[in-house]
């Protein structure tokens, strides 16, 4: 039978489901791809950016799946919408939505995906301190690249220009999405550990 200590160090995937096959990988990578394409259109409509749900459907996937499986997740979920199914924020799709204001975030989200699935797999993301230090860094890593996507699509701009459009707005919305994710993902934990199946 597993310890405590022994668990701590899976993703709720792994906890949940030990007898792991293709088929339960790609119904639930699938179900994610929708998931967070809904996440996505749940939206405040700004300019050049909303403000979406999307991040914290990535956030989601990573402390679901780990690195590796969430990172594949999030990278069908970009392919298909560069094959045109409306995945993206605004049911956009096509390489017009890589190249307009949201690309470096798109790009970003793969980063993130396999980062925070990392910190994940390494013991964090239990507890409440250990979720706002998951979060934040993934939050950097994600405005990283979509900060720079944003100041290439907008062109010769100061960089005060770039921050007041893809980041100051989202400041607030980033920080509820942080607190909720404080009071949900440690009982998703404590939740997973209680109902996880054991071995002989």
């Amino acid at each position: 039978m597993e310890t405590v200590n022994e668990l701590k160090y899976k993703t709720i995937y792994g906890l949940i489901f030990k007898q792991k096959n293709i088929f339960i990988d790609l119904c639930l990578m699938s179900f994610s791809v929708v998931f967070l394409a809904i996440l996505a259109n749940i939206k405040i409509p700004l300019w050049p950016v909303p403000i979406t749900m999307q991040t914290f459907g990535i956030f989601l996937i990573a402390f679901f799946f780990g690195s590796r499986k969430g990172l594949l997740t999030i990278l069908i979920y970009t392919v298909a919408g560069l094959l045109g199914f409306g995945v993206f924020t605004g049911y956009k799709s096509g390489m017009i939505a890589v190249l307009g204001p949201t690309g470096g975030y798109i790009i970003g989200f793969l980063f993130m995906a396999f980062f925070v699935g990392k910190m994940i797999e390494k013991g964090h993301g239990r507890t409440k301190k250990s979720v706002l230090i998951v979060m934040l860094t993934g939050n950097l890593i994600l405005y990283g690249f979509g900060l720079t996507g944003l100041w290439i699509f907008l062109g010769d701009v100061s960089l005060w220009t770039v921050l007041m459009a893809g980041l100051v707005p989202f400041i607030v919305g980033d920080v509820l999405k942080i607190i909720a994710a404080m009071a949900f993902f440690p009982w998703v934990w404590d939740i997973s550990q209680k109902i996880s199946p054991t071995e002989d």
